[in-house]
């Protein structure tokens, strides 16, 4: 991001969406006439618009470093506990923000038996997504060897995208 810093014209809108002070998603808006990258992630975001935590940076870097996209939104998919709610709120914000989007980066990695609810929100995701006819923006976040990982196991290296299995 420091070739973005060093523009002194440069201006970054950011933006967030809370549900019941729960954060659906954060935005990062620097360049209006290139396209969307929506990453979702598998953590819970605390309320300070100007908050940061190792995975926003790294997904923040990664994406401005492209120089491919004008703006990043991340979703952040473990906020919530309560599925009902997920699906009547932040499932279809989810889903508009998926339309926006020229690509869809799950940087979820694999699920563990003790994020249940967040897999299952996830699922609900995929399906609301596929009714939708939106799964051909849906990538996986993969590592060199091809296997799903979070941003953090990177560590700010390079991203490999592979579709999502429809």
């Amino acid at each position: 991001m420091s070739a973005l810093i060093q523009d002194e014209g440069l201006q970054v809108v950011v933006q967030q969406k809370i549900l019941d002070d729960q954060v659906v998603w954060r935005s990062w808006q620097w360049q209006e006439t290139k396209p969307i990258m929506l990453v979702l992630i598998k953590q819970t975001q605390y309320i300070g618009l100007l908050s940061d935590d190792e995975t926003t940076r790294l997904v923040r870097n990664y994406v401005s470093e492209t120089n491919q996209y004008g703006s990043l939104v991340i979703g952040y998919l473990a906020s919530t506990e309560t599925s009902n709610w997920f699906e009547q709120q932040w499932l279809p914000e989810l889903v508009r923000l998926t339309r926006q989007a020229a690509r869809v980066v799950i940087g979820t990695g694999s699920w563990s038996l003790n994020k249940v609810a967040g897999k299952r929100r996830f699922q609900m995701y995929l399906k609301a997504c596929r009714q939708a006819q939106l799964s051909h923006k849906l990538t996986w976040l993969l590592d060199d060897g091809g296997c799903k990982v979070v941003p953090q196991v990177l560590k700010g290296g390079r991203w490999y995208m592979g579709p999502v299995d429809n």
